[in-house]
């Protein structure tokens, strides 16, 4: 088996600095109550943390982060344990969809706040930072689960009767002064072999599945359930041509689907949020396992327009989808959480058909905006950073954004770039293609969100070209900015932004590192 050769162009690492809450070195010193009273919750803090007396005199920022992240841990652990109580006291589907949703994402910021402690694996500042930032988005996307089905009234009282989150985030802002210092890391390289179509990648499939029986299994379910027999690190499932009618869950890590082609292999499912489901319940394909990867398939939704409907939730840390398409209407491609890559993609959709709080970037991808139906809008992202600390945002770099074939008799209609769905979002344009579909403003206020919003946002436009391009009617806000050197754009990109340098050449897939 041949090893195939990435050449990537490495940068000189370039850290856009934001305000933090610490300036000091990583080795201050000091007791329990001046650690507590730097962090955005201090009464929390000095409540959990006095309870342990030998760092009341004396703690270095390193004894003391990692005492504060037992402590996170052990009071979600808790909570989760209380989530769980609550199950004879779910009153209706929705309620259900919602409650076990919870237990997915609290399960999730448990396993990622165990990760912040293993000593036994070499996790940089940034690391850390990331997965203190997927666990509080984890907590938050149990919340919101509730407040989208409007089942609010009962149980979900009792599941938000924590103070997890403002643990976590003391956690985030003690280590977030750290996480410009990077450290190497080494990783052992993954070969593919996908096809000679695709020469860069190679495969040794570890399964195959076929509808037509000619393969191990007829359903990716399964396959995924045989992964557990591995005898490698990386599990490789080769999905034949077809249309696969499946919601798929992958919770394993380090699984690689390989399909036949993007218009061959298609996963579909059609869920939606009318359903009385969570917008992750009704996602066709939810990866959650680490070390993701998909090449030359076609995920969709195919619930129409019809509401929220999505065609891939991922929460995946260092995933990548490379040569994929995501179909959907409306809120088509979840980047929940983590660092994620997606390289030569295709994603269709309308409004808000990007979204989340994952650290993603989008390169050399073709984003098609659908028609929208009667009196409906078009808007291409919605970041949901909610806090300065997370090292979260969505960067669109070297894309394409042009109209879908069904709305290219329309010019009537234009699309936003964004809309902040949270008060930090962050989305950035890096030398990308628009055309006369952009809106002059090019960025949409979110409806009911208070102007201090547009103070805090982090929206970003650099060397985008195009008939839609022109900066010169954008929106006047504070958060946003038109950039004007390359060393401030350098913030957004693979390097910087999801750490790509080092661990996406272990993948095989292509990439630029640098704007």
């Amino acid at each position: 088996m041949k090893t195939a050769m990435v050449i990537v162009s490495v940068s000189i690492s370039i850290i856009l600095l934001l305000p933090g809450v610490f300036s000091s070195p990583f080795s201050t010193t000091g007791d329990i109550n001046w650690w507590c009273n730097q962090t955005p919750h201090s009464k929390q803090c000095k409540y959990h943390m006095n309870r342990f007396p030998k760092l009341i005199s004396s703690a270095s920022r390193l004894d003391f982060l990692t005492k504060a992240e037992e402590t996170a841990l052990q009071e979600v652990s808790s909570a989760l344990q209380s989530i769980k109580s609550l199950e004879p006291k779910v009153a209706s589907n929705a309620e259900l969809s919602a409650w076990t949703t919870c237990l997915v994402f609290y399960d999730l910021a448990v396993y990622r706040l165990n990760k912040t402690l293993d000593t036994t694996i070499s996790s940089t500042p940034d690391d850390i930072q990331t997965w203190l930032s997927a666990a509080a988005t984890n907590i938050r996307t149990c919340n919101d689960g509730f407040s989208h089905l409007n089942v609010t009234h009962n149980i979900y009282p009792l599941v938000i009767s924590n103070n997890v989150t403002q643990l976590i985030r003391n956690c985030l802002a003690v280590n977030y002064v750290n996480t410009q210092n990077r450290e190497d890391m080494i990783h052992d390289a993954f070969s593919m072999n996908i096809s000679r179509k695709y020469p860069s990648l190679s495969l040794r499939a570890d399964c195959v599945v076929a509808q037509d029986g000619s393969g191990n299994y007829r359903t990716i379910s399964q396959a995924l359930s045989a992964s557990a027999r591995r005898t490698r690190t990386h599990f490789v499932i080769h999905v034949k041509q077809g249309i696969y009618n499946e919601i798929v869950t992958v919770t394993q890590q380090n699984i690689v689907l390989i399909g036949d082609g993007t218009d061959k292999t298609v996963i579909t499912g059609n869920r939606r949020l009318e359903d009385g489901l969570t917008l992750y319940a009704c996602a066709s394909f939810k990866v959650t396992g680490d070390g993701f990867k998909a090449f030359l398939i076609t995920f969709q939704n195919s619930a129409g327009d019809t509401g929220q409907a999505v065609a891939v939730a991922s929460s995946s840390d260092c995933s990548v989808f490379y040569y994929c398409a995501f179909k959907g209407y409306q809120d088509t491609l979840y980047v929940s959480s983590n660092r994620q890559f997606y390289k030569k993609c295709q994603i269709d959709g309308t409004v808000d058909f990007i979204f989340g709080n994952a650290a993603a970037v989008f390169q050399d991808c073709t984003i098609f905006v659908q028609k929208p139906k009667p009196g409906g809008g078009l808007v291409v992202t919605a970041q949901d950073r909610d806090h300065p600390h997370d090292n979260t945002g969505i960067t669109i770099h070297k894309c394409t954004l042009m109209r879908a074939p069904e709305l290219r008799p329309f010019p009537q209609y234009k699309a936003f770039l964004g809309r902040p769905w949270s008060d930090f979002a962050r989305t950035a344009y890096l030398r990308s293609s628009m055309t006369d579909l952009v809106d002059p403003a090019g960025w949409m206020t979110w409806q009911g969100a208070s102007p201090s919003r547009y103070q805090t946002v982090d929206y970003g436009e650099f060397q985008n070209y195009g008939a839609g391009a022109s900066t010169d009617r954008r929106v006047k806000w504070a958060g946003y900015h038109v950039i004007r050197d390359i060393r401030t754009a350098a913030a957004y990109d693979v390097t910087n932004l999801i750490n790509g340098n080092l661990w996406l050449p272990a993948t095989g897939v292509p990439f630029d590192a640098d704007v």
